[in-house]
């Protein structure tokens, strides 16, 4: 007898057969990039992937994995990402791990995927314990921007040239460095003037080339990302990334070989770091003091940083911006005698020293105390400035001071302050020296500024939106002061010879300093040479500025002890643990020294440097190559590459530096007028200047 089907069954085979395929199709086995897309964002939905996991971080917010196919299971598009971050709390699975994992893809803006492509609610089953990791995509570190990062979303890279720190501010609070992929982050008026292309020209009015500082600005951001800790801990202990010597990481800190897994998070491209022999290894090196040839006298320029020193007999803390208590100061002192001491400069000029006078327990005074008992009695001694109470003119609670060694230089004449009212808040002081070591006496002037800064300013003082900061206007009055000064009050007073020095609170392609260079000044350091750091962009407010008699006759180097460092080794930040023995940041600007000789040609002896090759540059001739010539010691290979101001590679070449020369003026000529950053590389090196072609 025939079976008879009930009625009930066929009710509910839909039902049966709907959970079937429901079944089936949960198992659908998607390629990462084929959720990934083309586009900015994911494909939002239900996925079963297949991968590889290639980077655990608990400690991130939230918590998970990365995931990425290899080559045999990817979509084999290379517009499209091949991974994605899995969001578990507590993640259960291990580098290598094969996974197969369901769950809910979205990319959205608020938690949990903020920007980034992420997986939810995932139900993950391990395929097999240990597998190879998806090979490393290579990242070209002289054309990568991270405006194109989105097809390597969430994937293993590497990057085929080293990696500088360009900031290290948030490497204490949160575990970051920002690191840069071709070079020093700079302020963009540090190559690019606001109103003048090419650069060499000296208008210190006008907008016109503002469009290329904000181009170059556009540039910063696209070779810039985080090299993060994979952790979101506020203050992560240990901190990561410091050296295990002198526990600090510098801007300028290099990777050789950078690897990890390139995320997204907070706005910024991220790269999370590996373990292992591929976790990241920054090398950090301390300068030591520049030296120099034979001279005739050493001048140090230092911004001091608010220093007070309350009443002077121990009272009087907290101060108005100094130190906060007496403990304080006195690491304060001990850092700056640190940096003093090795600079051993014949006559400093000084910023940011306490406007209190001259007598026995002002802050000049205690300065001059603090290096007598290094150097012994009477080593150094201060410019009487006149202001027994206070600096003439000034209307600031900080002034500008001269110290200096009366047994090699002896002051010709009082001391000279700028005393036309309504132009400076801190007067420019300038004082005449006779030297008296060397093999004929002369005389010089050396005058300390210290111009109003970028952070205020109203009405025609606002920031002008053209890279140049707030009070440019006023600055650029200051500027045209100090000529009128120098011209009319300097000179005359007895010197062909004037070294200006101090915190101009201009960068090197800002209208100030173009001022300067129109009444036939010259800068002593290149733009490279940075001072200041500020919003992570190195930069130089800091300057020496000679009368160009003295061309030949100076050397200029600045020593990177300040800028460079991060502020939690500053005594007011790192209190009892702030080592007192070390000049390393002692102010957050860099010191400037100057070796001048009046008879021979002055030379900067750099010891780290000296079996190094080195780039010198000459005036280049219109509308020839480039006037460089490489001198090199030895037959390492060298790489020379040519970027222009806006940091696009231009020109690349490799040999010796015979090749390398014999190639770079053929390859040069061609070039148009502008200016240009000229990189020289081989083993243990990394040399940067800035080439102007008219």
């Amino acid at each position: 007898m025939p079976q008879v089907l009930r009625p009930s069954f066929f009710v509910l085979l839909p039902t049966l057969l709907a959970a079937g395929l429901a079944s089936a199709q949960a198992q659908t086995i998607t390629p990462i990039g084929t959720i990934q897309g083309s586009g900015v964002l994911a494909t939002s939905g239900n996925y079963t992937i297949e991968g590889v996991v290639t980077g655990v971080y608990a400690g991130l917010s939230p918590a998970g994995f990365y995931v990425q196919n290899d080559a045999a299971a990817a979509d084999g598009d290379p517009a499209t990402s091949d991974a994605l971050f899995v969001v578990q709390t507590a993640p259960t699975v291990a580098v290598g791990n094969r996974v197969r994992i369901s769950g809910a893809v979205q990319e959205i803006a608020s938690t949990p995927s903020f920007n980034q492509a992420v997986l939810t609610t995932p139900v993950i089953t391990v395929l097999n314990a240990s597998s190879p990791l998806p090979a490393f995509s290579i990242i070209d570190n002289a054309t990568f921007s991270t405006a194109d990062a989105e097809p390597l979303e969430g994937m293993l890279v590497e990057f085929n040239g080293t990696t500088t720190v360009a900031d290290v501010a948030a490497v204490k609070s949160r575990g970051e460095l920002t690191i840069s992929l071709r070079g020093l982050v700079y302020q963009p008026t540090q190559f690019v003037d606001p109103n003048d292309n090419p650069a060499s020209g000296t208008s210190s009015t006008g907008t016109s080339n503002v469009a290329a500082v904000n181009a170059y600005q556009t540039a910063n951001v696209n070779k810039s990302l985080v090299l993060d800790d994979g952790r979101a801990a506020t203050n992560p202990t240990p901190i990561p990334y410091l050296d295990a010597t002198t526990q600090t990481v510098r801007v300028g800190s290099t990777i050789a070989k950078l690897r990890g897994v390139l995320g997204y998070g907070n706005s910024k491209w991220r790269v999370q770091p590996l373990a292992g022999v591929d976790a990241p290894q920054v090398v950090t090196v301390r300068p030591p003091a520049p030296t120099f040839g034979p001279i005739d006298v050493k001048i140090a320029s230092m911004n001091v940083l608010n220093f007070f020193n309350g009443d002077g007999a121990g009272g009087g803390f907290p101060t108005s911006r100094g130190a906060l208590t007496l403990a304080d100061f006195q690491r304060q002192r001990s850092k700056i005698m640190a940096a003093f001491t090795q600079m051993n400069a014949d006559v400093l000029g000084l910023m940011e020293v306490e406007n209190d006078g001259t007598g026995a327990t002002s802050a000049v005074q205690d300065l001059v105390n603090g290096l007598n008992q290094s150097f012994g009695a009477g080593t150094y001694a201060f410019i009487n400035d006149g202001g027994a109470v206070k600096q003439y003119n000034n209307t600031d609670l900080i002034h500008c001071a001269i110290i200096y060694k009366p047994a090699v230089l002896t002051p010709y004449g009082p001391a000279l302050i700028s005393l036309t009212p309504g132009v400076f808040e801190r007067p420019p002081l300038a004082q005449l020296f006779i030297t008296n070591n060397a093999a004929r006496r002369d005389t010089f002037a050396l005058v300390v500024n210290h111009l109003k800064s970028k952070a205020s300013g109203s009405g025609v003082n606002a920031d002008q939106q053209d890279g140049q900061g707030a009070s440019n206007l006023r600055r650029k009055q200051q500027a045209d002061g100090l000529v009128q000064f120098i011209n009319t009050v300097v000179k005359p007073a007895g010197t062909r010879y004037v070294v200006s020095v101090g915190d101009y609170n201009a960068n090197y392609e800002e209208d100030p300093i173009d001022i300067l260079r129109a009444a036939g000044f010259v800068l002593g350091s290149p733009a490279a040479s940075a001072s200041y750091l500020f919003s992570g962009l190195s930069g130089s407010l800091d300057h020496a500025v000679l009368t160009p008699n003295l061309a030949g006759h100076f050397a200029a180097e600045k020593w990177h002890i300040n800028a460079a460092e991060p502020e939690f080794l500053e005594y007011d930040v790192a209190g009892a643990a702030t080592d007192v023995n070390s000049p390393f940041r002692s102010s957050d600007h860099d010191p400037i020294l100057i070796g001048l000789n009046f008879r021979t040609t002055v030379t900067a002896a750099l010891a780290p440097k000296a079996a190094t090759a080195r780039l010198q540059l000459f005036p280049n001739p219109a509308p020839g190559a480039f006037n460089i010539r490489i001198a090199s010691p030895n037959a390492q290979p060298l790489t020379l590459e040519v970027l222009s101001a806006l940091g696009q590679p231009v020109l690349a070449l490799r040999g010796t530096a015979a090749e390398v020369q014999a190639a770079l003026a053929q390859r040069t000529a061609a070039l148009a007028p502008g200016a240009y950053l000229v990189r020289l590389s081989g083993e243990g090196l990394s040399e940067v200047q800035r080439v102007v072609k008219e």
